[in-house]
């Protein structure tokens, strides 16, 4: 851990985590803590734009990249790797100096829920293992939800608008996949708390009760 860890680390003391793989529930748990709570809630999806202005190119690399594309086609079809390396910036490795632009001092001592995606190894950097949650899915899961949620609409009737939609879909979802197996395994052994939407249908509660008990919400 270098120095500008340590200070990031420092002003995270009132950060809670959610974040794991597509499809784990993620937005669900997120918000309903937060309304509980009254918690500041941070969604980098939502915000990514203003958190992509904040980057030094020196410290985030991968953020700072603003690639094009000549058309959707292409961008949709690009080969899993190297798709998925372009859509997991928040998780970029030590090597990348990714850690997110969240501009948390604005907030004083208010406590803060940020909904995103992060690596096993950014959050042992920067954060405690009782303020993290992962949250996981399976492959059942996310094909059967991804593109059913508001929030995807715009990226569905884009890609229903390609000369290939299936093609396009389940390149999406191979790209989703791609090193999945990997990345859960990192997540289940790094000693943060995980849980896992295995079938469709399944009441979130009680999985919220258990991570309200795992940040000290309840106490």
């Amino acid at each position: 851990m270098n120095i500008a860890d340590y200070i990031l680390k420092h002003h995270l003391k009132n950060v809670y985590v959610i974040t794991g793989l597509a499809c784990g529930g993620k937005s669900t748990v997120s918000k309903y803590l937060a309304d509980k709570y009254d918690l500041i809630l941070l969604d980098w999806d939502k915000q990514f734009a203003s958190y992509q202005a904040l980057v030094d190119p020196r410290y985030q690399p991968a953020m700072s990249r603003r690639p094009t594309f000549a058309s959707w086609e292409e961008y949709f079809m690009r080969p899993p790797e190297p798709f998925s390396a372009g859509c997991n910036v928040s998780g970029t490795n030590r090597h990348g100096h990714c850690a997110s632009p969240f501009p948390f001092r604005e907030y004083g001592n208010k406590r803060i829920m940020v909904d995103g995606f992060f690596s096993v190894e950014i959050l042992k950097e920067i954060s405690d293992y009782s303020r993290v949650v992962f949250l996981l899915s399976s492959e059942e899961v996310v094909r059967h939800d991804y593109f059913n949620r508001e929030c995807k609409r715009d990226m569905y009737e884009c890609i229903k608008g390609l000369n290939d939609p299936e093609a396009a879909f389940e390149n999406v979802f191979q790209t989703m996949f791609y090193k999945a197996d990997e990345n859960e395994k990192a997540i289940r052994e790094s000693g943060f708390r995980w849980f896992k939407r295995e079938t469709l249908g399944t009441d979130p509660m009680d999985t919220i009760k258990q991570i309200e008990e795992h940040f000290g919400f309840n106490k």
